[in-house]
């Protein structure tokens, strides 16, 4: 009798360990990355990166597209008008309802349709446009926060004579403004097919295995060889060469407007990006000085006397790891690395040691005679029945003396 109550004791012990390590396991399966067991998460590089990743969370890559922000939109919405008006005399008014924020279109004064903010593209440092999820489709919202003037304004490319809440959000804007989210082709007409996303698997901003390559391996022997100082299976941008250097800033800042035939999110660090692309011409070219402000920083940077005359990349200048907007003295000093011989250099030296503060810096600044803020000829702003325009200007990368 003792021996079979013993039996009948073991048995419930041993279901019950079973039952719950189905639990973690079903758990552990939850957390992995969406993108596949040869990834490890960007939260998985903090623990051996910690100066890194105490900077990086306020560079413009990390904060490129986010879950909304209750509190900065709060901030932004006391600070602006909440109303924003068209020519038909209709509006479009900032909401909020227990710190969830919506806009909302207004007819006559009678309220028509909301939709609520989900998602934010872009870091708020110029400006900032919003998302709102429908099932598995995503929709821009009307209204763009426009920093530079503390002012909402017609996002780009929208009417100006009535809202618009019908434009979606598409695959090519997710691969350069986040990590990663899966999606699937789905019939949305006899001869036509729209993205099917799957919200859950979406990884906002751009994270270490975005620019690095798929970290598990390399977690993994580093956890267990933790005396070896020499990164293994994890991709160094040093190790790559030049090309394959730009290869990997080029996936977002080379235009997202060419027929891709594969998705960039399958893109690895030493991988070629020309094969994934359709061969382009003319002005797609990647030496093409007329290309846009917005997103050709590539091709613009390749036209350049500096970068044809000299092996530099984009790391030459930019440390991606750390927040360097605005950073005068950052630029200053790279230009200086190559051009302290140049003409007007030992004046330059001179006048920067005499300049106090970030300001008056800009003021002498190299990027601001030679990369001057030049005006988006594809995004603009409208600032509602007035019509008019509001040049959305960003920094040229084609380095050059200009007029």
């Amino acid at each position: 009798m003792r021996y079979t109550k013993t039996v009948l004791v073991m048995s419930v012990v041993i279901l019950i360990v079973i039952f719950f390590s189905k639990c973690f396991e079903d758990n552990s399966q939850k957390t992995k990355d969406p993108r596949g067991e040869q990834y490890a998460g960007m939260s998985t590089c903090v623990g051996c990166h910690q100066k890194i990743a105490a900077s990086f969370p306020h560079t413009n890559h990390y904060k490129t597209s986010s879950a909304i922000n209750s509190s900065l939109l709060k901030k932004i919405a006391d600070t602006s008008k909440k109303y924003f008006y068209y020519m038909d005399s209709s509006h479009v008014r900032l909401e909020e309802n227990n710190n969830v924020f919506f806009q909302a279109l207004f007819v006559k004064d009678a309220k028509e349709t909301s939709r609520r903010f989900d998602i934010s593209f872009g870091s708020a440092e110029k400006a900032q446009t919003y998302g709102s999820w429908d099932g598995d489709q995503l929709f821009q919202l009307p209204l763009t926060y426009y920093s530079g003037m503390n002012t909402w304004a017609n996002s780009p490319g929208f009417p100006t004579n009535h809202p618009k809440f019908d434009r979606l959000i598409i695959n090519g804007c997710f691969q350069c403004h986040a990590t990663y989210i899966a999606k699937e082709d789905v019939p949305s007409g006899p001869l036509s097919v729209r993205d099917k996303f799957y919200p859950g698997t979406l990884i906002y901003g751009i994270d270490c295995e975005r620019c690095h390559g798929p970290a598990a391996a390399h977690v993994k022997f580093q956890q267990e060889n933790p005396l070896v100082k020499t990164a293994k299976y994890i991709t160094g941008i040093k190790s790559l060469s030049r090309q394959q250097q730009l290869d990997v800033c080029a996936t977002c800042h080379s235009g997202n407007d060419r027929s891709a035939q594969r998705s960039i999110f399958s893109f690895i660090p030493g991988d070629t990006l020309a094969n994934f692309y359709f061969p382009e011409f003319g002005f797609g070219s990647m030496n093409n000085s007329q290309a846009d402000v917005h997103g050709r920083q590539m091709q613009l940077l390749q036209s350049s006397k500096c970068f044809q005359q000299t092996n530099m990349t984009c790391g030459t200048c930019h440390n991606p790891h750390e927040p360097q907007r605005n950073n005068n003295s950052v630029f200053i000093s790279k230009c200086m690395n190559c051009h302290q011989q140049s003409a007007h250099a030992e004046g330059f030296m001179k006048k920067m040691e005499q300049t106090k503060n970030n300001a008056e810096l800009e003021k002498i600044s190299c990027v601001t005679c030679h990369m001057p803020l030049q005006t988006s000829k594809l995004i603009s702003f409208k600032d509602g029945t007035a019509a008019k325009n509001l040049p959305y200007y960003l920094r040229t990368h084609r380095i050059a003396v200009y007029k």
